[in-house]
């Protein structure tokens, strides 16, 4: 008896052949179901079983470059696996579109106007197909590759008329070659067209913008503005022309006619306004006008919440905190699903003397979000600048757990325990959890200094003490606090050189008067042999801190004291 082992072997290929193809089958349910994990196993599988099915390699190659982005060797087999389907089958349309899309991403430009060319003449009716064909080709530098794009936008024009996007993507592939004369020629024809078309006298603005001849950008913006009194966007481009040029007063103009345009939509009046205040906002002379368009925008639209949160935030940057907090509560009553604003609401009550303010907002942010660790230890903040320490540590304590995910607010909420431990004269716990914050989070600057500082007070560790404040000095060199630590630890280890170096760098970043700063600058000077200057310094921080007994005797007897 013999066996055909030619004839065994076909036997198993076909076997194999429609196991991969009922596995792809299989694998595809899985996909479609969103359990890419399982798809991509049986893909493989499909794969194993049957190499030369183009199909299966094609959705292996699609996976594997989405896998393997950062291994260029890998990707590179990726991308060729596709390739071999698309070749050997183009009109596979959705396969061929996603393998076109693709290679536009990884920006092959070669390969991309290769494919887009295939399948421009395979799917000759598909306008989208012929744009993505004239926008590769376009993509070059070269004069030759520019006109094909340009004749490939010109066909989409004869099928579909003119059209101020396929313009602009003309103007675009000229640009690059910077051939201002067909700039200006397809421009020409494109208002010739339709010379009282209002968006085509916009867009005419802004290409003679963009080529810097600002009196014809003005004359297309004014027609447009005339043409279509409701044009929205015609009245919101002049008005950045004239920002662009530096045209305040006309800027200013027609900002507040822009926003008092009804047929405008917010989200464009916002942007505007946004970036009138950016511009302006350091100008006390124009804050008022600034509320002003404020307040027209929220006489139109008195229940967005955009209009608030925008006005918020411009009082927070002028340091108006109550105002800010005000406004920010007003959006939150309109749509209080926004954990982050939550806590910007917290944060600018903190910067008030609204004791009640305070209160209330850790009390409504918790009511939406009561396991959010970082409204939380908000709170937990709020309640120890209230004076209220045990109900800050009880907010700090139920934090804790809820942030194990995140190292960096883990580490904040134990450096705030360490603070209220030492606040109360717990110096043990207070250092043993600053121990724990720089543990979890090493580079935690402020867990670091207080440390740090603390150390230096009660005179222990001070070498320690030393190279955690050092590190916070190279992080923040300009840091006020951090350079006041770092003199006052080389003061307590009788390094006076060192300590007047520093306290004098930290007096020259003050930005405002600090009764601690000057009080540690009158001591350093006074131990460095200037008795004068430090005596100059004590009396500074006297006046701000008028009931300080140490500070007293240092004034009065123009000597040093311990205590």
């Amino acid at each position: 008896m013999t066996i055909d082992v030619c004839g065994a072997t076909n036997w198993d290929k076909d076997v194999d052949k429609r196991k991969a193809a009922y596995i792809f089958l299989e694998a595809t349910k899985h996909y479609e179901q969103d359990n890419v994990g399982s798809y991509y196993s049986l893909l493989n599988r499909a794969y194993e079983l049957d190499t030369t099915d183009t199909s299966v390699g094609f959705e292996k190659g699609m996976m594997d470059m989405i896998l393997n982005q950062n291994d260029s060797v890998e990707f590179f087999k990726a991308h060729a696996l596709s390739r071999r389907h698309f070749d050997s089958h183009p009109e596979d349309y959705y396969s061929s579109i996603k393998y076109g899309m693709i290679t536009d991403k990884i920006g092959w430009r070669d390969e991309s106007v290769r494919v887009w060319r295939v399948l421009d003449s395979i799917f000759t009716e598909n306008v989208d197909i012929t744009l993505r064909y004239a926008d590769a080709l376009s993509a070059s530098i070269d004069s030759a590759e520019i006109a094909k794009a340009v004749a490939t936008y010109n066909r989409i024009e004869v099928a579909e008329g003119k059209d101020a996007g396929i313009t602009s993507r003309k103007i675009r592939a000229y640009s690059a070659i910077k051939d201002t004369a067909n700039i200006v020629r397809e421009l020409t024809l494109l208002l010739e067209s339709s010379p009282n078309n209002s968006d085509f006298n916009v867009f005419a603005g802004e290409i003679y913008n963009y080529l810097g001849d600002d009196e014809k950008a003005l004359e297309y913006l004014n027609k447009a503005c005339t043409l279509d009194p409701s044009n929205g966007k015609a009245f919101f481009e002049r008005a950045n022309f004239y920002k662009e040029i530096g045209d305040s007063v006309a800027y200013d103009q027609a900002v507040f006619n822009v926003l008092k345009h009804d047929e405008l939509d917010l989200e464009a009046k916002l942007q505007l306004l946004t970036g009138y205040i950016r511009a302006l906002y350091s100008d006390s002379t124009q804050q008022t006008r600034i509320e002003e368009l404020l307040m027209v925008l929220q006489e139109q639209h008195p229940h967005q919440y955009k209009i608030h949160e925008l006005y918020g935030a411009y009082l927070a940057t002028i340091k108006d905190f109550p105002r800010a907090a005000e406004q920010l509560s007003y959006a939150l009553d309109i749509d209080p699903s926004s954990e982050q604003v939550w806590s910007q609401l917290i944060a600018l009550s903190a910067n008030t003397d609204n004791r009640k303010l305070k209160v209330d907002a850790i009390e409504r942010a918790l009511h939406y979000f009561p396991q959010s660790p970082m409204l939380i230890y908000q709170s937990g903040l709020i309640y120890s600048v209230i004076e209220e320490p045990e109900k800050a540590m009880e907010c700090f304590y139920k934090a804790l757990p809820l942030s194990d995910y995140n190292h960096e607010l883990k580490s904040d909420i134990l450096c705030s325990m360490a603070d209220s431990y030492y606040k109360n004269a717990m110096s043990d716990s207070a250092f043993v959890y600053y121990g724990k914050a720089i543990e979890v989070n090493p580079d935690n600057m402020l867990a670091l200094n207080n440390y740090a500082y603390y150390l230096s007070e009660k005179g222990i560790d001070l070498d320690r003490a030393e190279r955690m404040s050092a590190r916070t000095v190279v992080a923040e060199p300009e840091n006020v606090n951090s350079l006041d630590t770092y003199a006052w630890i080389f003061f307590k280890k009788k390094n006076y050189d060192m300590a007047r170096k520093y306290i004098e760098t930290a007096l020259k970043y003050s930005e405002k008067p600090s009764a601690e700063l000057n009080h540690h600058a009158g001591d350093i000077y006074f131990m460095s042999g200037d008795p004068q200057k430090a005596l100059e310094y004590w009396k500074e921080a006297l006046k701000l801190e008028p009931e300080n007994e140490l500070l007293k005797k240092k004034v009065k007897h123009k000597t040093y004291f311990y205590e």
